[in-house]
């Protein structure tokens, strides 16, 4: 799971720009090229191939490699089950991702990171497909990256 092998340009319905990462997790960069950070490689637990399937009543690890393209204060994390086109979101411990989240601020641009996070599966999520999006905004609300990685809850 480790490394990015290529990048590609697809369309979305929305016109917008992704670039698919591909690693054995499929995961697409969500975000622009303003962003203040560009994703490098992405790691879930005990997921080989697409979609990650996230067991109930478990928590799933993922790792985000980053390097920053910009000097940034402070960071906070948002993640999201995207159904249908509707933005539902996940639960997290801790929000500031400077703080247990393999992160040390402030981020110095050009450097290296690994965002680190954990999420809980709930028992009484229902089996859908999806896709979960990971999103980590900086002190002004500008995004450092944004990754969608396809999902299905079982």
């Amino acid at each position: 799971m480790n490394g990015i092998l290529e990048c590609e340009k697809t369309r979305k319905t929305s016109l917008s720009y992704l670039t698919r990462l591909k690693a054995l997790v499929t995961a697409y960069f969500c975000g622009s090229a303003a962003d203040l950070g560009t994703p490098t490689d992405v790691r879930v637990s005990d997921c080989t191939k697409s979609p990650c399937i996230l067991k109930k009543n478990t928590n799933v690890s993922i790792e985000v490699d980053f390097t920053a393209t910009a000097d940034v204060q402070t960071v906070k994390d948002a993640v999201y089950g995207i159904i249908a086109g509707i933005h539902v979101p996940f639960p997290t411990s801790q929000p500031d991702a400077c703080k247990d989240k393999g992160l040390t601020c402030p981020l110095k641009k050009g450097q290296k990171y690994t965002y680190k996070s954990v999420i809980p599966i709930s028992s009484t999520y229902p089996d859908i497909q999806l896709v979960v999006e990971y999103t980590i905004k900086n002190e002004d609300k500008k995004p450092v990256f944004c990754i969608d990685i396809p999902a299905m809850i079982q």
